[in-house]
C-alpha cells in the first residue's frame, strides 16, 4: 500500500495496514531552541528523514495575497519594537528580532479595509489572473520584508504546469493549502473590525466573501482540472477557546453558501477531501458546515476544548488530523505517553483520524521529548500494543549535548525589552 493509497483510505474510514506517520511541524524558533539541545545542522536539514515522517506532494506555487503588495514602511523603531505598515497595507507593532519566530505575536493598529472605497482599492490588487500568483520566485531574489512574521510572497516552489505528471504519478498524497474566505478577508479588515462589519456593513461583507470565493475558483480552475488533489486545506483559523469567531447564524448566512459552491467546485474537479484548517474550538463550525460543505477539519486543538473522540462520534464519516495535545508533549514522558496512546486508540477504533501535534510544534517542547513522541507514534501507528509499547529511544542517542533549554518567559521578555 503506497502512502497515497493509505491516506485516501484513511479519509474514507477504510482499513489500512498502518496509520500515516505524521507528527507535526516544528517552527523556526523551535528548531533554534533544539539546536541548543543537541540537534545538528545536518539533522535539521534532513528532519523528515531523521523522524521517518511520511511525505506529501504539492501542486505548485500559489499566492493569494495582494499583487503588487503594499509598500512596506517603518513608522517608528524603539528598542526591539517596530511600528510599521506591512505588505497587506496594515499598520502593526511587533518585535524586530523575533525570539519565537513562527509563533510571533503582533498588535494591529489599522487595517487596509474599513469601508467600500478601501475595498475597491484593495480589490485592484486581487486580480486572479496576475501571473505572479503562480510563478515561483528564485531563492536568490527573495522579496524584501521588514518582519519575519509578515505575510509575503515567499521564494521557492514550482509552477503547477511543470508539476502535472509528477503530482499525478506521485506515491505520496497530493495536498494543496489555500487561503479561505474568512482568513482572506480578515487579513485586510481585522478580526474585531470584521465582527462589527457583519452588523454595520453586511452588504459589504457579502460582497467581499462572494469575491473571494470567485477569486479562488478563478485561480484554481485550470490547475485542478489537470492535477488530482487528495487533500485541499482552506486556512481559516476562525475560532477561540470554546467558541468560533463567527456565530453559527453568521456562518450560515455569510460563509456557508459560498463554501457549498466551493465544495461542489472542488468535488467536480476530483478533490478527495476538502478540509478546513482552524485553530480553536471546531464544533460550532462543524455544526453549521459538515457534511454539506466540508469533509473534515484540523488541527483539533485540545486546549480549545476539542475532543477527537467526540468529533468522530458526533460527525460520522468525518476526516480529522491533529488532536495530540502539544502541552502534554512538553511534560513528563508518562503524561506524554498517556496522551499519545489515547489519540491512537481513537484513531484505530474509529478510522478517519491521523493523530499529530495539534498545531505547529512550539519551542517549549524539549527535543528529546519530541523524538520520544516520534518513535512512540510510529510504533502505535504500526499497531503496537497501546498500553505496553515503549519505543527504543534510538533517535535520542544521535543527539549532541544540551547547551541550554528554552525558557518562554525570558524569550518574550527579551523580545519586548522587559528583562
Amino acid at each position: 500500500m503506497t502512502q497515497r493509497e493509505r491516506f485516501r483510505r484513511i479519509i474514507h474510514h477504510q482499513d489500512v495496514d498502518r496509520i500515516p506517520y505524521i507528527f507535526g511541524g516544528p517552527r523556526a524558533s523551535t528548531f533554534a531552541a533544539w539546536r541548543r539541545q543537541g540537534l545538528s545542522e545536518e539533522q535539521q536539514r534532513n528532519w523528515g528523514a531523521l523522524t521517518g515522517a511520511d511525505g506529501f506532494t504539492g501542486v505548485g506555487k500559489f499566492f493569494f495575497g495582494p499583487v503588487p503588495m503594499f509598500e512596506q514602511r517603518v513608522i517608528e523603531e524603539k528598542g526591539n519594537v517596530r511600528t510599521w505598515i506591512d505588505g497587506y497595507g496594515c499598520t502593526r507593532v511587533d518585535a524586530i528580532d523575533q525570539p519565537t519566530d513562527g509563533f510571533a505575536t503582533r498588535r494591529y493598529l489599522r487595517f487596509a479595509v474599513q469601508n467600500r472605497d478601501d475595498w475597491e482599492r484593495v480589490k485592484e490588487r486581487l486580480d486572479p489572473n496576475s501571473p505572479e500568483r503562480t510563478h515561483p520566485i528564485d531563492y536568490q531574489d527573495p522579496p524584501e520584508t521588514l518582519g519575519t512574521s509578515a505575510p509575503r510572497h515567499g521564494p521557492g516552489g514550482i509552477h503547477w504546469r511543470d508539476n502535472i505528471e509528477a503530482a499525478n504519478r506521485s506515491e505520496y498524497p497530493v495536498r494543496l493549502t489555500i487561503t479561505g474566505l474568512y482568513w482572506g478577508i480578515r487579513d485586510f479588515v481585522g478580526m474585531l473590525e470584521l465582527s462589527v462589519m457583519f452588523y454595520d456593513q453586511p452588504d459589504l461583507v457579502h460582497e467581499m466573501f462572494e469575491y473571494w470565493a470567485w477569486y479562488l475558483m478563478q485561480i484554481l480552475d485550470e490547475p485542478l482540472r489537470h492535477i488530482k488533489v487528495d487533500e485541499l486545506i482552506l486556512n481559516e483559523d476562525m475560532a477561540f477557546k470554546k467558541q468560533a469567531m463567527m456565530s453559527p447564524p453568521l456562518i450560515e448566512e455569510f460563509l456557508l453558501p459560498r463554501y457549498i459552491r466551493l465544495y461542489e467546485f472542488f468535488k467536480e474537479r476530483g478533490v478527495e477531501a476538502v478540509v478546513m484548517d482552524s485553530d480553536g474550538y471546531n464544533n460550532q463550525i462543524l455544526d453549521a458546515m459538515y457534511p454539506q460543505a466540508l469533509d473534515g477539519i484540523q488541527p483539533i486543538e485540545i486546549a480549545a476544548g476539542n475532543d477527537p473522540e467526540e468529533i468522530l462520534t458526533r460527525y460520522p464519516g468525518i476526516f480529522i488530523h491533529g488532536g495530540v495535545d502539544k502541552r502534554e508533549l512538553a511534560k513528563s514522558r508518562e503524561r506524554l505517553r498517556a496522551e499519545v496512546a489515547t489519540r491512537y486508540r481513537s484513531a484505530w477504533e474509529h478510522g478517519g483520524f491521523i493523530p499529530h501535534c495539534d498545531h505547529g510544534v512550539p519551542p517549549d517542547i524539549p527535543l528529546r521529548n519530541f523524538l520520544y513522541y516520534v518513535e512512540l507514534a510510529r510504533g502505535l501507528a504500526n499497531g503496537e500494543d497501546l498500553d505496553r509499547y515503549e519505543p527504543p529511544c534510538e533517535l535520542e542517542e544521535q543527539l549532541g549535548p544540551i547547551e541550554e533549554m528554552f525558557d518562554a518567559r525570558s524569550a518574550i521578555a527579551r523580545a519586548y525589552g522587559r528583562e
